[in-house]
């Protein structure tokens, strides 16, 4: 930093240098890796909040403690500084990274499933059709159990030798379009759910915002690592169009 600098302008620089950095980059997280409402039922705030801890507050604070202008070993100190920012940045950006949600599967139950890139084997064996990418955001599919008593047979051999779950086998996913109308009869009840205190604001928004098409959704809850929400499908288009913010899953919202 300039030699001329203050205390408190250093630490302006290098929190303005941190903010814009770690902004940038949990932008990134935001919009690709975990858009909503994966960021919040993989339980990311939690996380954020240790990454702004050790990248915007603590790094700049230490600044603030050890700065002044012609200090013998400053340049140490604010190398040693930003050496644990790096290392604190690196372990975040990589955790995100390797537990980002690379599907969320629709699997015999009533509800998605998310499973994170780090549990993900034989990647290659997926369809293209399913578009997705390696470095991309979570894709929802269908789970295409094998109807034949065989093939079943040979998976529960393969799992008890190691092999993965049903559930864990991409060569089985399926784009939702085709398959998810078959667990329609699934979907939650919106009523129902809106008797729960804890519900009832966020439904009603949601019910004053679609006014007549609400018999054209079907109600879904996707389970995260931390919580779950309410996903909302269109019943002509078999997609994913939005979700509400309570947790189908429990009594309370979470």
């Amino acid at each position: 930093m300039h030699a001329n600098f203050s205390r408190f302008q250093a630490f302006a620089v290098h929190l303005f240098i941190s903010s814009v950095i770690l902004g940038s980059f949990l932008t990134f997280v935001y919009l690709v890796w975990y858009p909503q409402p994966f960021f919040v039922v993989e339980g990311l705030v939690q996380i954020v909040w240790v990454l702004v801890g050790v990248d915007v507050v603590l790094g700049p604070a230490l600044t603030l403690v050890v700065f002044k202008t012609g200090k013998p070993g400053l340049k140490r100190d604010l190398s040693i500084i930003a050496a644990i920012q790096i290392i604190g940045f690196i372990y975040g950006a990589h955790a995100f990274y390797v537990e980002r949600p690379y599907f969320a599967i629709f699997y015999d139950s009533d509800y998605f499933d998310v499973i994170p890139a780090s549990a993900m084997k034989d990647i290659n064996k997926l369809d293209p059709a399913l578009n997705h990418s390696k470095f991309g955001g979570p894709v929802f599919v269908y789970v295409d159990a094998p109807s034949d008593v065989n093939d079943l047979k040979i998976i529960l051999d393969d799992m008890k030798q190691g092999g993965s779950a049903l559930h864990l086998r991409p060569e089985f996913y399926r784009p939702l379009t085709g398959y998810i109308n078959k667990k329609f009869g699934f979907s939650r009840d919106l009523n129902q759910l809106q008797q729960i205190p804890a519900n009832e604001a966020e439904i009603t928004q949601f019910k004053s915002e679609n006014g007549n098409r609400i018999n054209d959704y079907v109600y879904f809850p996707i389970s995260g690592k931390v919580t779950s929400r309410l996903l909302v499908i269109d019943r002509n288009t078999e997609t994913v169009v939005d979700y509400i913010d309570i947790n189908p899953r429990a009594e309370t919202s979470g």
